[in-house]
């Protein structure tokens, strides 16, 4: 009762301040597809494809997809956005796809590899008969390609930073050498910044080259800002898609794009608000889908600022965040509190992490090791998006019991990420969001990693959003990183998570769900808990 009457005053507060202002093990025999028993079947082409879609069902022509966010790049090298994620699926395929169900790599564009007995020299074989979707012939030359080019690449680089080189065998055989091994380097190759492209078409125009795949759908109109259109590839190797066109409609407000489904102009909504999810319930023509995600919301600490480079100031904003209260301010309960540095269902993940419990009392604690006085220290905190908003009210009114005073500024999206990406680092905190999941080491090598310069000094890596730089960090990840060992494997990644619970760079507060609103009787589209979709096998009953 007396949390449930603090949380009534937190929220109460919240409202007046809104109203104020493991990795596969090395082998050296062909990697075959396995069997999947629930989401579907594995096809010849490695694609999972639904059991709910059946061959005897006449589907609708056009599926229309209502998203949040805007479609702002077709070059798979040139984005990490969902929105544009989920394009990357439809059009274009990868050498291996991941497994829904089971996570682990199965074979796609690649039927088959060998992996050397030192786990640095993979040999692929492409599939036969692989075409990109204007009939062209794709082929070892145009993996290679891609590969090469996703050097040059500020999304793709970090994935291919340990290949040394690759060659083409033939058309259909290609060897890909790495310096060292790396257990999670077939997984990043299944990302979708490392979908393959077409060498022909991208040497002959490199804006829109990239935009050709070989995946089960082409690219019909592409309207910034508006909306995105594809058709079905009907000589795509292993069997047309249900759906002749799937278009992605933009509408940035939640309340818009519901309205837009019980209308019938759309027939997917994309993150309805969580305040409408009981609307979409209780609507026989709907139906609301709802799964954990790894979008994790957390809270950078920016390390070369001052006081937030003190270990005992970062400590006590740790034990000053309010989990529990923001998942049910902010989240409407829809939420889970999230303690680790890596994403739920990860490899590695530590289960008895020391926790940052709220506690004010260790928060002063903290304070007074740091050798600042209560009221010293003035921190701003990035903020985009209402719920985030509603958790940054919630953690300043936690921090003013502690003496330290915490303002909003509130952004677009945009901007609050142009501003963490320039690399003048003129920010304290933020709220942001962490959806990869590719692997434990690119997790915790892109948020917390860095790399060494030609002067030895570091330089963080991309999503490095705390901007920490720590030696002793990275070469515990390497280490790790080599392990053949799983269950020494999984000790190291325990140890790391343990490293920074000491070093504090940043606090993790919950995950949450996906939700989605859609028409009754859609079937097919796998629903991924990095807000990824994958919509290759979607289809509505006509």
């Amino acid at each position: 009762m007396k949390k449930l009457l603090s949380l009534v005053m937190i929220i109460t507060l919240v409202i007046a301040g809104l109203y104020a202002g493991g990795g596969k093990e090395s082998t050296s025999e062909p990697v075959a597809a396995p069997a999947i028993e629930s989401a579907g079947t594995v096809t010849s082409s490695g694609n999972v494809k639904s059991a709910e879609v059946q061959e005897n069902v006449n589907y609708k022509d056009t599926v229309i997809i209502g998203i949040a966010n805007d479609v702002n790049n077709l070059n798979p090298q040139g984005s990490n956005t969902d929105a544009n994620m989920m394009v990357f699926y439809l059009t274009h395929e990868r050498l291996v796809n991941i497994d829904p169900d089971t996570g682990k790599v199965i074979p796609a564009l690649a039927t088959e590899w060998t992996v050397s007995a030192d786990g640095c020299v993979y040999d692929f074989t492409i599939a036969e008969g692989a075409t990109f979707t204007d009939g062209t012939p794709l082929t070892a030359e145009d993996v290679k390609y891609t590969y090469d080019k996703a050097k040059e690449s500020s999304f793709a680089a970090q994935k291919v930073a340990d290949v040394i080189s690759t060659e083409v065998i033939d058309s259909t055989h290609l060897r890909v050498t790495l310096k060292k091994a790396n257990q999670d380097w077939l997984t990043l190759m299944a990302h979708g910044g490392m979908s393959i492209m077409s060498k022909a078409a991208c040497e002959k125009d490199p804006t829109n080259g990239p935009r050709l795949g070989s995946g089960m759908f082409s690219l019909e109109e592409w309207v910034p800002g508006s909306h995105c259109s594809f058709v079905r590839y009907d000589g795509y190797r292993d069997g047309a898609a249900p759906t002749r066109r799937i278009v992605m409609k933009l509408y940035k407000e939640a309340s818009t794009r519901l309205i837009a489904l019980q209308t019938g102009e759309i027939d997917v909504c994309i993150d309805p608000s969580t305040t409408d999810l009981e609307r979409i319930k209780s609507d026989a023509k709907l139906d609301l889908i709802q799964t954990p995600n790894v979008v994790m919301l957390y809270m950078p600490m920016q390390m070369e600022k001052k006081g937030l480079d003190n270990v005992h100031v970062r400590k006590a904003l740790a034990y000053a965040m309010d989990k529990e209260s923001i998942v049910y301010a902010a989240y409407d309960g829809l939420a889970t509190v999230h303690n680790n540095y890596i994403n739920r269902g990860q490899f590695g993940l530590n289960p008895n992490i020391h926790v940052y419990e709220y506690d004010l009392a260790k928060a002063k604690e903290e304070l007074a090791l740091s050798g600042y006085k209560p009221g010293e220290l003035t921190f701003h905190i990035m903020v985009d998006k209402e719920f985030k908003k509603t958790a940054a009210l919630i953690f300043q009114n936690a921090c003013a019991q502690i003496g330290i005073n915490i303002v909003l500024e509130e952004m677009e999206t945009a901007a609050l990420k142009g501003k963490l990406n320039d690399a003048a680092l003129d920010y304290e905190l933020a709220l942001y969001q962490f959806t990869d999941d590719l692997g434990t080491d690119y997790t915790l090598r892109n948020q917390h990693g860095s790399t060494v310069q030609a002067d030895g000094t570091l330089k963080k890596n991309g999503s490095n959003r705390c901007n920490m730089k720590d030696a002793t960090f990275n070469a515990m990840l390497d280490e790790a990183l080599v392990e053949t060992d799983s269950a020494k494997r999984e000790q190291d990644y325990y140890a790391i998570e343990n490293y920074l619970d000491e070093i504090c760079p940043l606090v993790p507060i919950c995950t949450s769900y996906i939700n989605i609103g859609a028409k009754k009787g859609l079937v097919g589209a796998i629903w991924k808990p990095d807000a990824k979709h994958d919509f290759r096998y979607i289809a509505l009953a006509d």
